[in-house]
């Protein structure tokens, strides 16, 4: 699906029928122990302005989409049913932490793509379609219909009529249009507005709430970006004269005052504490709260975000119950501290979870674009120095694996790419192979009398733990290597403006994996890619024109994986590891459903559906949740550690969640 391609991303935004508006909430204080518990007004928030009475408007006709229509002719999937679970209830509240402040809020232009804003919008903003946990398949959202043609170049969408924005106006025709408008606007500073100029004609609404996409050429992708864009409403994308916004007014006027969705969650602009926290709040007036789709979804009236950007400082507050969720990051602390007293008393449920999440890539990006990284040499020397067996051994507890693969954890992974191991003597023979023959009295190398001087940015101090083992290793061969603490927003964007030799980086997975946003030459060179090394290749470039235009998946496979192996043979990164489990632990007052978290992402959801749409508030857990707090001798029954609902349930392609949770 596009959401796990295409920077414009499919999420499942999934909503439950039953509601509760009060519910209680535990609080502490940093410097005591005894939790204090209060009762908050959770009670979902109202932002309508519009009374629109529900269903179509009479003026349209029935085979213009508007009431009587039948669908004959078209397709539609009436038998999803997502992630929630039944038995949950609509209720209280959820925190979790971040360790930077994203440098946006809104759904598209410049600095978009960070993990909060990703899992935020999946939550705010819906796109037509939305797609099948388990067989992927299309399904409605504010789509009910879709149809392509038989040329398959032209995709047509019937919009649902009874979709309304937070403010309680229709979404139509109209806002796709304008949506689609603004993302052509080069001043959003994305690069994204010349992939829809070169392959899609301008949508056209055939009434209001039906509207057709062509493509350009032929593709198999291009359905899935025209029903996938993240819609917005048309009229907060006019100026004060009626006209359409520029892109630069756009991002200026939006950056932290969030646009209403059509979606179940809102960000008041009180609720966002700029370098503090965000709180998003439940709308009590959802357009979709009874869709079959929607049953067990989006349960909680509050979900809040604080930064904390010292992991100690977090870990000692998600002990102290002021923050419900963590995920260790630290295998060291996955090893030693997981298993703290409340854990062991079950107030705080511990979890191994291993779904089908592609691993990504991890490493310090190469600029290739500048001396050295230019010389593939340096590029190769420095993965052989990187000391990974070491690191695992003496830091990791041998639980991750070293990348070597783009596409890792995923069929289109290449079988042949050799994993690198520790070489100092091949690194210093490549060192020399590149000019740096000569060293000075420090013992560094120099060519044409310069130092071997380079600087990699950092930006958690718990990654100081293996940058000055590789420090001391770049020494050894020669290397001056200066670390330099920058916070998250910073490090980003100096990844994100090249503006670097070195810099850490992690990209999550993709499956299937969107080629056109961070594999052909032109992203090398684009703002908003994941092209940061900026390697660029012919060869690759003419794959994905034929990855383009096969229908047939199993067919592309082969040709990722020779893509996989050019690029993982260009050494843009020196690679760093992968983890094939999720490593976290809550507190125990909440319901999950069986599979815990979505098949193919993380707790929070950049690409799917964030545990935050999923679990819900239980009374029932929290009382005894709370009276174990109050009362050291009491505890709660603990559960399996591990669980692989995906790696056995999920590996059945025609199995639905409901066919689990309702034996």
């Amino acid at each position: 699906m596009a959401g796990k391609r295409y920077k414009t991303k499919f999420s499942l935004v999934l909503l439950s029928l039953i509601i509760l508006t009060f519910s209680t909430v535990v609080f502490y204080s940093c410097g005591n122990d005894k939790p204090k518990t209060k009762t908050v007004d959770t009670k979902p928030i109202s932002i309508k302005k519009f009374d629109t009475p529900p269903g179509a408007d009479p003026s349209v006709p029935a085979d213009k989409g508007g009431n009587g229509f039948t669908g004959e002719g078209w397709t539609t999937n009436t038998k999803l049913v997502g992630y929630g679970d039944p038995k949950a209830v609509k209720g209280g509240s959820i925190s979790w932490s971040i360790p930077d402040f994203p440098a946006t809020l809104r759904p598209i232009g410049k600095d978009e793509n960070s993990y909060y804003t990703r899992m935020a919008q999946n939550m705010l903003y819906e796109r037509l379609l939305q797609e099948d946990p388990v067989t992927g398949e299309f399904a409605p959202l504010l789509a009910t219909h879709w149809k392509i043609s038989e040329d398959k170049l032209t995709f047509t969408f019937r919009i649902n009529p009874n979709a309304r924005w937070a403010d309680g106006k229709p979404v139509t025709t109209d806002d796709y249009l304008a949506t689609w408008k603004m993302m052509l606007d080069p001043e959003l500073l994305t690069g994204n507005d010349e992939f829809y100029k070169e392959n899609f004609e301008m949508p056209v609404a055939e009434s209001k709430y039906i509207v057709s996409v062509k493509a350009k050429k032929l593709g198999w992708f291009y359905f899935d970006v025209a029903g996938g864009i993240k819609i917005l409403p048309a009229h907060y994308l006019q100026d004060d004269k009626g006209n359409m916004m520029k892109g630069r007014d756009f991002l200026d006027k939006y950056n932290y005052d969030p646009i209403p969705g059509s979606g179940p969650y809102y960000i008041r602009k009180e609720d966002v504490e700029k370098g503090r926290s965000i709180t998003m709040r439940r709308r009590s007036d959802y357009w979709a709260e009874k869709e079959n789709w929607a049953v067990g979804m989006n349960n909680f009236d509050v979900f809040k975000t604080d930064v904390i950007q010292d992991d100690n400082l977090e870990f000692e507050k998600f002990k102290k119950g002021e923050i419900d969720v963590y995920q260790f990051s630290r295998a060291q602390w996955w090893a030693e501290k997981s298993d703290f007293d409340d854990v062991k008393r079950g107030l705080v449920v511990k979890k191994a979870i291993y779904n089908q999440k592609p691993l990504g890539t991890s490493g310090i990006a190469l600029n290739m674009r500048k001396e050295p990284f230019n010389d593939i040499k340096m590029r190769e020397a420095v993965n052989k120095l990187i000391d990974f067996d070491k690191w695992n051994e003496k830091l990791f507890f041998k639980q991750y694996k070293r990348m070597k693969s783009f596409f890792g954890g995923t069929p289109y992974e290449d079988p042949a790419n050799k994993e690198f191991k520790y070489d100092l003597d091949g690194a210093i023979k490549l060192l020399e192979e590149s000019g740096y023959t000569e060293k000075n009295a420090e013992g560094y190398r120099t060519k044409g009398g310069k130092v071997l001087q380079l600087e990699l940015p950092y930006s958690n101090k718990s990654q100081e733990r293996y940058l000055t083992i590789l420090q001391e290793d770049f020494k050894k061969a020669g290397i001056k290597l200066d670390l330099k603490e920058v916070d998250g927003t910073t490090n980003f964007k100096i990844g994100n403006e090249r503006n670097f030799t070195m810099i850490i980086a992690n990209w999550g997975g993709q499956n299937p994996p969107s080629l056109d946003f961070n594999v052909v030459s032109k992203t090398a060179d684009e703002p908003n890619s994941t092209n940061w090394p900026g390697y660029k290749s012919t060869r690759v470039d003419e794959i994905v024109k034929q990855y383009t235009v096969t229908f047939n998946k199993k067919e592309r496979i082969p040709m990722v994986q020779e893509i996989d192996r050019i690029l993982y043979n260009m050494y843009p990164y020196g690679y760093f590891w992968n983890l094939d489990f999720i490593r976290i632990e809550w507190q125990n007052k909440f319901g999950v459903p069986a599979w815990i978290l979505s098949k193919g992402d993380d707790y929070y959801g950049g690409t799917d559906t964030p545990i935050f749409q999923i679990w819900w508030y239980d009374p029932v857990k929290a009382a005894a949740y709370d009276e174990a707090r109050k009362d050291n001798t009491k505890k709660i029954p603990t559960e399996e550690v591990e669980n692989k609902f995906w790696m056995t349930n999920g590996k059945n392609e025609t199995l639905k969640l409901s066919d689990f949770y309702q034996k």
